[in-house]
């Protein structure tokens, strides 16, 4: 599955890379390191910046720090909000890429750094998806910008039990690396992965009425 998902986005989805910039007009923006998490107004994860070194990527190892924090934002995001729901807590940056240094690690489990995901689209396609996404670090050992975030639907928001969490319709991940950039949409729905470009990426946001470009 891992060969399958990547070599459909270098057939369908490679060009040459000139940026990775993200474009919000919201201000809550909190950095951890490698790690740059992008909040909406309403203070609801968003996007996840990672940008990572082919020497880091090499010291990867298995440790997980595994304690979820609030995070800046303190109160709309908990752990317990999660329980019973049939959601993961999906995270953007996943914590096994972190894993070259223990601070960054901790980061990782930001409450941030994470929103509703259905648990078998977590355990499934989506961990797949990141390990593709690791394969092709170690294929083109070249430096990496990940960028990982979600979709709401802002026109009909649905939020998570009893919580002001919105669910996301969809999540979504690119990879730029070696001039190359990666793109793909996975639904919150369904599970189902494909595919995608900047371009229709972008043109998403703005349907969403989300305050958010990538390029």
């Amino acid at each position: 599955m891992r060969k399958f998902l990547i070599t459909l986005g270098i057939t369908l989805l490679s060009f040459t890379l000139v940026a990775q910039t993200i474009k919000t007009d919201n201000k809550l923006i909190i950095p951890h390191g490698d790690i740059t998490l992008y909040l909406t107004k309403d203070t609801c994860s968003m996007v996840s910046k990672h940008v990572i070194s082919y020497s880091e990527f090499l010291k990867l190892d298995k440790e997980r720090d595994n304690k979820w924090f609030q995070d800046t934002y303190k109160g709309k995001y908990t752990k317990d909000s999660y329980l019973r729901t049939g959601y993961d807590i999906g995270h953007l940056t996943p914590s096994h890429i972190t894993s070259y240094d223990n601070v960054l690690n901790h980061s990782s489990f930001s409450l941030f750094n994470a929103a509703p995901q259905l648990a078998a689209f977590n355990r499934g396609k989506w961990a797949q998806l990141e390990g593709s996404v690791e394969d092709s670090i170690a294929k083109y050992k070249k430096d990496a910008v990940i960028i990982t975030g979600v979709i709401y639907d802002n026109n009909k928001k649905k939020f998570m039990g009893d919580s002001r969490i919105p669910i996301p319709v969809s999540f979504y991940k690119i990879l730029f690396i070696d001039r190359r950039v990666y793109c793909w949409i996975g639904s919150n729905i369904n599970g189902e992965i494909i595919p995608t470009t900047l371009k229709e990426l972008n043109e998403l946001f703005k349907l969403n009425k989300m305050s958010l470009n990538i390029k």
